[in-house]
């Protein structure tokens, strides 16, 4: 595998030799080519080259994100942090899944691959199961820090965050965790902090979006902590039969905070072509969160509905970030026509390092 073949998460090796050792491919220090000038955007009253970047996730810490400001990519997403340090899921992390051109449902049973080296993230979809693993406030405080410097004009960087539920937490407790963390996060100085509702691999915490209850008083008690700092929100997939639910969500989140981020990946069952587990470990991860282009149908019908949802309630201030199965410059062309402010990809940027360059010639 050449450089320029090699994502920059190289999903052959564990999720610590990442942290690491990486980025890797064209994000390892390689000279990028020059960025062609774009139209300046605005993003929550931030000048940005382009409303385009990478969701939390696949930026591990602050060599990733300056290596994704330098290829191109203006918002990018500090991988989710918690106010304590957690493990990752076991290695693998990152399958194959078998089923190109195939729309991937909730609950559907998809047969995963070992084998990487023959995927096309146009058309394929991988796992994504490592279960918000974080350092300890202190490494990643620091390490935000260090990517702050580096941030330049028309770049932005998001800080992900979560509350992390223990054994035998009370439910203020869990709430008050969240504060917590955001208060840490807050001390980083990061410009934008996003909370995630939506990890389908924690196991314990299960989708917080899906609780509407809780994720109102979460964002509740997050307001007075947050100050002026923008609070993103990230959430699931709703199905069309969660219509009431998602518009009460949106409803909290409007209230409390300055958008929202859809979705996160799709959960579903994976296994070998035996039938079996073929993720090692604890049986949670029989189910894990699927990404690429087999969920791009539901990124797009979320965007297309919150942005419905925006108008009918007059919500003009309020960002939408659309992402889900964003692999082309046409796929960004199809999120921004719904009017979303920004769009962010993940597996494709993984893969296709060249996406924003792609993109930024086509808008320059």
């Amino acid at each position: 595998m050449n450089i320029k073949e090699r994502p920059f998460y190289d999903v052959g090796q564990s999720y610590e030799a990442n942290y690491d050792q990486g980025p890797f491919g064209t994000f390892a220090g390689t000279q990028p080519e020059v960025l062609p000038k774009t139209e300046q955007h605005t993003f929550l009253g931030y000048s940005v080259d382009i409303p385009f970047g990478i969701p939390a996730g696949p930026l591990l810490n602050s060599r990733f994100i300056t290596a994704a400001w330098e290829e191109g990519f203006s918002l990018t997403t500090y991988k989710t942090i918690r106010g304590n340090e957690y493990p990752c899921h076991p290695y693998p992390n990152v399958i194959k899944i078998l089923s190109p051109n195939k729309d991937i449902h909730p609950g559907d049973m998809v047969h995963g691959e070992l084998d990487m080296s023959t995927i096309d993230v146009t058309q394929d979809g991988i796992t994504n199961s490592f279960g918000v693993p974080s350092k300890p406030p202190n490494i990643w405080q620091e390490d935000v820090s260090r990517a702050l410097r580096a941030m330049k004009k028309g770049n932005l960087l998001i800080l992900s965050f979560m509350g992390t539920k223990k054994e035998g937490m009370s439910r203020d407790e869990y709430i008050a965790n969240f504060v917590a963390t955001l208060q840490l996060v807050r001390q980083t100085g990061a410009p934008v902090s996003e909370v995630n509702f939506s990890c389908p691999n924690v196991g314990r915490e299960g989708l917080i979006c899906n609780d509407i209850e809780t994720s109102r008083d979460l964002l509740e008690a997050m307001k007075p902590a947050k100050g002026n700092v923008p609070l993103l929100v990230k959430i699931g997939y709703f199905a069309k039969e969660q219509q009431e639910d998602l518009e009460h969500l949106l409803e909290a989140i409007h209230a409390n905070a300055e958008g929202v981020v859809a979705i996160n990946t799709i959960q579903a069952k994976v296994v070998d072509e035996a039938g079996k587990q073929i993720l090692p470990g604890n049986p949670v991860r029989l189910y894990s969160g699927i990404c690429g282009a087999g969920i791009r149908w539901a990124g797009l019908e979320m965007a297309e509905r919150i942005m419905a949802i925006k108008r009918q309630k007059g919500w003009k201030d309020f960002v939408v970030v659309g992402v889900g199965g964003v692999t082309t410059v046409d796929d960004y062309k199809k999120y921004m026509a719904l009017g979303v402010d920004a769009v962010q990809s993940a597996t494709g940027a993984m893969w296709r390092p060249d996406l924003a360059m792609r993109i930024r010639k086509q808008i320059s």
